[in-house]
């Protein structure tokens, strides 16, 4: 009998992007591409059909305002033009399930859609820790992740001539209850 884990679900976290959602799947899906100034990284470690098994470094700040480089193993599913699955191998977390959604919009842009589903040890007191740490370092993070990536891809658009980025107006990072 394995310790007890309790699943919680992050909100999605949306951003709207300028740029087609065909150039924002090639930036997503870009593993191995060259560590940041920040010290997040991937490496892809092994193919196996459609999917990717990727070592990501995230650097996460945390508590009195230390920052972490949190190692985890990941399956990565692909699914061109709108979608990219990660299925937690190893990592920090007993179980997680993220997912980017890329949706077409108006004039050619696009919503970039986070959703996740993690899991922690110890039934009601990782709940707890789960719901009062994790999810909102995790919800932090991921914004800041994703904000970042709008920033990767619109610049490539800016730069592209078969992906130019669109004419649409919106800016900024929209959470859902």
């Amino acid at each position: 009998m394995g310790i007890p884990v309790v699943t919680i679900t992050l909100a999605p976290i949306e951003v709207p992007v300028h740029a087609d959602r065909r150039l924002a799947f090639q930036v997503i899906t870009a593993f191995g591409a060259g560590a940041k100034d920040s010290g997040e990284s991937s490496k892809v470690l092994e193919r196996d059909g459609d999917r990717v098994l990727v070592e990501f470094h995230s650097p996460v700040k945390g508590l009195l305002g230390r920052t972490k480089v949190y190692k985890t193993i990941e399956w990565v599913t692909p699914h061109e033009p709108d979608r990219v699955d990660f299925e937690h191998v190893n990592g920090p977390l007993e179980v997680m399930h993220d997912r980017f959604l890329l949706e077409e919009v108006e004039g050619g842009c696009m919503t970039l859609r986070y959703e996740s589903e993690f899991a922690v040890r110890w039934w009601w007191p990782g709940w707890v820790i789960g719901m009062v740490y994790v999810r909102p370092t995790l919800r932090k993070m991921m914004s800041k992740h994703l904000m970042d990536m709008k920033e990767t891809i619109e610049e490539r658009a800016r730069r592209s001539h078969l992906f130019p980025a669109c004419a649409h107006t919106t800016d900024g990072v929209r959470t859902t209850n």
